[in-house]
């Protein structure tokens, strides 16, 4: 078998400052890193190398902590929560082998994407096995409600790819938040409402952590999307300049090429896509953007969306989870500074 496994410390911002943030709960990620490992056993070796490569490696575990900090910000973080916090970060890993794929993405996590160590045809369907691993589950848990939640959200992640996929470059900024929003805030916002849930919230409580999941989500996108242009890959684990080798926009370009420059940006982003650009034109387009006040104004609107989250938290009662809560939005949106 192998066993080489992606390195967990690569992601940013600096893992001291996210397991600071992810303390209240520390006990209970840890049950959950337990549990899903359990949850993707099987008896095909394929589905334990891929697994163990890239599930068993760790990571972040951002959404999983946000269901549980949710959790104990309403008043119960117990076994059913860290269930549920399992399933949602299965969804989330089985996600990301299917975007690897279709993004012809060769590194995650500063190595080898799996389809790339694995091929195609294994990752697609291991990432099939993880979505068939998370409704078994959650049947046994036995709340349709949740089920309905979280169903909800793989249908809008589905939906917006497809979106992305039929508008290609032909995108507006009203396009691109609509994409942004079903492609990484629905799984945001589907963490935070069945975190209440297990928490034993009220459906006005419930509504507003989802509200405030769908907020982070929102920056947490933009903010990345705007590490795809200003990152280092050594830093994020991944490679960089991705949007635009496919052609697709982000909202810092987007807004760049409605100024007076946009003509030039336009052609930059055209020839990177049809693979006549170079490092240096990503570099050059960059610079484009950012003088023509894109970055900027994406950055703007990435801290305006951790401003509206925090509002949604702020009448929880005082507790750990809630601080937490109230900080994640701004380490969110601090990765670009």
């Amino acid at each position: 078998m192998n066993n080489q496994k992606y390195p967990t410390d690569s992601a940013p911002p600096a893992d001291s400052r996210w397991r600071e943030l992810f303390a209240p709960v520390q006990t209970e990620l840890e049950q959950t890193e337990r549990l899903l490992m359990e949850l993707v056993e099987s008896q095909s070796p394929t589905v334990r190398d891929v697994v163990n490569y890239t599930v068993g490696s760790g990571g972040k575990r951002l959404r999983p902590a946000l269901v549980l900090l949710c959790a104990q910000a309403c008043g119960q973080c117990g076994g059913r929560a860290v269930r549920l916090a399992a399933a949602v970060e299965l969804v989330h890993s089985g996600s990301l082998l299917h975007d690897d794929v279709f993004d012809g993405s060769e590194r995650r996590r500063g190595t080898e994407s799996a389809w790339r160590r694995f091929g195609t045809p294994a990752t697609v369907l291991v990432g099939d096995f993880m979505a068939a691993a998370v409704y078994r589950h959650l049947c046994n848990d036995g709340d349709n409600d949740v089920m309905g939640i979280l169903t909800d959200a793989v249908i809008e992640m589905c939906e917006a790819e497809l979106l992305s996929l039929e508008r290609g470059s032909e995108i507006d900024e009203a396009s691109y938040l609509r994409i942004i929003a079903g492609k990484t805030a629905a799984l945001f916002a589907a963490s935070c409402q069945i975190g209440a849930r297990a928490g034993g919230a009220g459906a006005p409580v419930q509504t507003a952590l989802s509200a405030y999941g769908r907020n982070v989500g929102m920056a947490f996108q933009i903010t990345d999307d705007l590490l795809d242009l200003y990152g280092d890959p050594d830093k994020l684990g991944k490679s960089v300049g991705q949007d635009q080798s496919r052609g697709l926009l982000t909202l810092a370009v987007i807004h760049a090429m409605d100024s007076d420059s946009g003509a030039g940006i336009a052609r930059m982003v055209s020839d990177l896509a049809q693979g006549r650009g170079d490092a240096q034109t990503a570099a050059r387009l960059a610079e484009r953007v950012a003088q023509a006040g894109g970055r900027s104004y994406a950055e703007s609107r990435a801290h305006r969306y951790a401003a509206s989250a925090r509002q949604h938290v702020e009448k929880l009662p005082a507790c750990p989870g809630k601080q937490s809560l109230l900080s994640i939005p701004e380490e969110i949106v601090g990765r670009i500074t």
